[in-house]
């Protein structure tokens, strides 16, 4: 309540994953809370993002299964994929969650207001569309993040994809150049790939996924190109041309110059803050286009009242990192204290083999811990669960700081392992040591032996392989 009485009023500009959850719980905490959103709510995340990229992916999964067990001595043709009839199923998927949605903000009292909104001075806000104004409140700017595109030549031809377009192709290309080797490029081109398309990966970098692990980044490598995805690493796309009714992708290299044909790209080179049309400089904040807004543990901008959350403040550009600082922007902007912590942000790619993050790389924990860190690795093909389902390829590897022996850092290649990555975040945020995971029963047989496992090798004591050579 203000000292007049009356509930405070939250605005919130933006209704996707960092958004949303923000008006939910300012609604909850007590206050009356507007949400203004142009397009829909569930943002980037439910429309052309995480959920319709995982339906794919879960749907290539499944075609690929049948493919193995076609060959496994079941008789007749393989069905053929109907891309177009996945995509459909997709949107019901995405229509059923943003009905979801926006029920969840109508029964939290929410006020969503069509339309974009802009600051025409500080503390004024005025919805484009309609000229209303909104003033005297606490504003949570979540207006989420645009794609990435790299200054090649050639990139503005028609056919040439984002990770938004490409979700909207009515049948599967032959064959698919995918610029960028990071998490989004490695999920389409493994889901492509997976539904009989040719794949190509373009990355600038000496590897892929070049923010994880060096040993999750050489792994993913191994495997991917072992499904018949070529990929080729520290190269720089130089042009995009037309050729034979498809496109030439000019890249050169240490090796030299090269080219990839294909029938569409795909410019996967990552994503930047969207805040365009929100009037930032008459709000008082002075941040380039593209450029992220700088904010405090509280999620709090220079500008008092004034709070950004999700892709719009940079660093990772996860859906559940953007919720977990819309809940902390909200409580702040109600009148309570509460900073956000990024030690025990899990990653995930959706891949098969999935890959799992959270905390620090080996790489990075060395250079702060030094040479007494403790490192350990457990395989999948110990592990009697991923045996008995034909999943072995992959490994859990757990990093812990010598002094007290807390987790500091863990990588997952495996199966499901975005789900088993919970437990290690759980322990790096609650600064479990070694011995707590290490005397916690895990059931049997499961896949998270295998946690356990990796934290009891670090200490010289894994009963399920071969004891280290001293």
């Amino acid at each position: 309540m203000s000292q007049t009485g009356e509930k405070r009023h939250v605005v919130v500009v933006g209704g996707g994953p960092g958004g949303y959850p923000a008006a939910i719980k300012a609604a909850q905490l007590g206050a009356r809370v507007t949400l203004v959103e142009k397009k829909e709510v569930g943002g980037t995340c439910l429309h052309c993002g995480c959920i319709p990229t995982k339906f794919l992916l879960k749907e290539a999964k499944e075609h690929d299964l049948l493919v193995k067990w076609t060959g496994k001595g079941t008789k007749g043709p393989l069905p053929a994929v109907d891309f177009g009839a996945l995509v459909k199923q997709k949107d019901q998927v995405v229509a059923e969650l943003t009905k979801g949605t926006r029920a969840l903000l109508q029964k939290n009292n929410v006020k969503v207001v069509a339309g974009t909104g802009s600051f025409e001075k500080p503390g004024l806000l005025r919805i484009l569309e309609t000229g209303d104004q909104i003033r005297d409140c606490a504003f949570i700017l979540a207006t989420g993040s645009e794609n990435l595109w790299p200054p090649i030549e050639g990139r503005d031809l028609p056919g040439v994809l984002d990770s938004d377009r490409v979700l909207g192709l009515d049948s599967l290309p032959k064959s698919l150049t995918v610029i960028g080797g990071g998490v989004i490029g490695v999920e389409f081109a493994q889901m492509f790939q997976r539904f009989g398309t040719e794949v190509t990966i373009l990355e600038l970098l000496p590897r892929i996924l070049p923010y994880e692990d060096e040993d999750v980044s050489q792994l993913m490598l191994k495997i991917l190109s072992g499904f018949g995805i070529r990929i080729q690493v520290a190269c720089r796309v130089q042009s995009i041309r037309r050729k034979d009714g498809g496109f030439s992708v000019a890249f050169q290299s240490e090796k030299g110059s090269g080219e990839v044909v294909s029938e569409h790209v795909l410019v996967a080179a990552g994503r930047r803050p969207f805040h365009e049309k929100l009037g930032l400089k008459e709000a008082g904040l002075d941040v380039a286009s593209g450029k992220p807004i700088p904010v405090n543990s509280r999620m709090e901008s220079v500008v008092n009242g004034v709070y950004a959350v999700g892709d719009l403040v940079g660093g990772l550009m996860l859906a559940h990192k953007a919720t977990a600082e819309g809940e902390v922007a909200a409580c702040n902007a109600v009148g309570m204290r509460r900073e956000m912590i990024y030690a025990a942000i899990p990653r995930v790619v959706y891949t098969d083999p999935e890959v799992a993050s959270v905390g620090l790389p080996e790489k990075e924990a060395r250079e702060k811990y030094g040479n007494g860190l403790l490192v350990g690795r457990f395989p999948f093909t110990a592990n009697s669960r991923a045996v008995i389902e034909g999943s072995t390829r992959g490994f859990v590897k757990v990093m812990a700081e010598p002094k007290m022996q807390c987790i500091v850092g863990a990588s997952i290649v495996g199966p499901q392992a975005g789900h088993l990555i919970g437990e290690l975040a759980l322990a790096i945020q609650m600064e479990a040591t070694l011995e707590d995971v290490a005397e916690t029963v895990h059931a049997h047989p499961t896949l998270s032996e295998a946690l356990r496992e990796a934290v009891m090798d670090a200490r010289g004591e894994a009963i399920h392989i071969p004891p280290r050579t001293r």
